[in-house]
């Protein structure tokens, strides 16, 4: 079977600190698989908010989730204290995709327990359908506001 491997590029865009909840385990004691999507959905909240964005409004338009895909490297657990890396490495028309990258600390050094992409398109909720990037949006790349 061929597996794919995602890359995570030189330049973080920005990162944020997570804890692992009691509800975030799943029956073998560790982060269920679920609720790794919900961390990374956190994290790019955060990022968006720090340009006083929304999932709902960024530059007047929505964004829609078009894909996921999510790489586990190593288990997580209760109380682990995770450092969720943000970039923005590709755009169209339409969208662009971000990728994370999330650490964990392990006795005395930082390792990296997953990496993710998703690929967010902007989304016009009326007419249901997708829309280009705008032009701000376009502008600063989420470089700066």
């Amino acid at each position: 079977m061929n597996t794919w491997k995602l890359t995570f590029p030189n330049k973080t865009l920005f990162e944020c600190v997570l804890h692992i909840r009691v509800s975030d385990l799943n029956y073998g004691n560790h982060l269920g698989n679920d609720r790794i999507v919900g961390l990374l959905h956190e994290a790019r909240m955060q990022f968006l908010r720090t340009f006083n964005y929304t999932e709902m409004n960024i530059e007047g338009v929505g964004l829609i989730l078009r894909d996921l895909s999510v790489e586990l490297k190593k288990e997580m657990f209760y109380g682990d204290r995770l450092r969720i890396e943000i970039a923005v490495p590709e755009w169209s028309a339409t969208g662009f995709r971000m990728v994370y990258r999330v650490w964990r600390t392990e006795e005395t050094e930082e390792v990296v327990t997953a990496l993710a992409h998703t690929t967010l398109i902007c989304f016009d909720y009326n007419s249901k359908k997708p829309i280009r990037v705008p032009e701000n949006l376009l502008a600063h790349r989420f470089q700066s506001t």
